[in-house]
């Protein structure tokens, strides 16, 4: 039975075989054929033959680079939306890890502290202009939620019904930001709708950062000490002059 198997399978390699080789004398053939034919065109049709080859070529690679450019367009706004959507404003559309120069001691301490916002509640203070919104712009290409807290009391102040809404969304995003800390005015109802999101995340062990000029005993008196209390945050200084500029 092998043997008959055997004689089988080198009949049909030996067939196999020549149906190859007549297929690569055929290609042969009309490859000698279509080069007998070429050859024996005028000078002046081969050029003209050519000319049309590259300018087609041309013109094909022209709209593949069009093509690429529109997909690129394409994705970017996408992800400008998305950006958007987290609070990236255009300012910061080209902020990068790689694009924040830490130059001091100070400065790569803090850049890589802001790294840990993600293991960590952090509390960020410094004056306007050292690059405490370009990192956290850099935080929230990364996937966090990014908020002015002034906006986000007024979004709730002008319609009261999507208060649960807001206390839900920033209470349970990955990472909050919160910039602006201390520009608020220190009401009942700031100090109730800010312990409410930082109490939800502190129930989810979610991470919180808030971003500001003012420190933490600043902070606690206005805002009360219940939210620090949850939070204990590591407190980032960034303690130099403006980097505008």
């Amino acid at each position: 039975m092998d043997s008959g198997f055997e004689k089988i399978m080198a009949e049909l390699q030996t067939k196999w075989g020549e149906i190859d080789r007549k297929q690569r004398e055929e290609e042969s053939c009309e490859c000698a054929r279509k080069k007998a034919e070429w050859d024996a065109l005028p000078e002046e049709e081969r050029q003209r033959i050519l000319a049309h080859q590259e300018q087609e070529k041309q013109q094909l690679e022209h709209k593949r680079i069009e093509w690429e450019k529109r997909q690129i367009e394409k994705r970017r706004e996408i992800q400008i939306m998305e950006w958007q959507r987290r609070g990236i404003t255009p300012r910061f559309y080209d902020a990068t890890w790689e694009n924040w120069i830490a130059e001091t001691p100070e400065q790569k301490y803090a850049f890589k502290k802001v790294k840990l916002a993600w293991e960590d509640n952090l509390f960020i203070v410094g004056e306007n202009g050292t690059g405490k919104t370009h990192l956290a712009m850099c935080l929230v290409k990364d996937g966090a939620t990014y908020c002015l807290l002034p906006e986000l009391f007024r979004s709730v102040r002008e319609d009261f019904d999507n208060e649960q809404k807001t206390i839900d969304k920033y209470g349970n995003c990955a990472l909050l930001i919160l910039d602006e800390i201390g520009r608020q005015k220190g009401s009942d109802f700031e100090r109730n709708l800010l312990f409410e999101i930082i109490d939800k995340r502190w129930s989810n062990l979610l991470p919180t950062t808030l971003i500001g000029n003012i420190g933490q005993i600043e902070f606690s008196n206005l805002c009360g000490t219940a939210i620090l209390d949850r939070l204990r945050p590591l407190e980032i200084e960034f303690n130099w002059g403006s980097r505008r500029g």
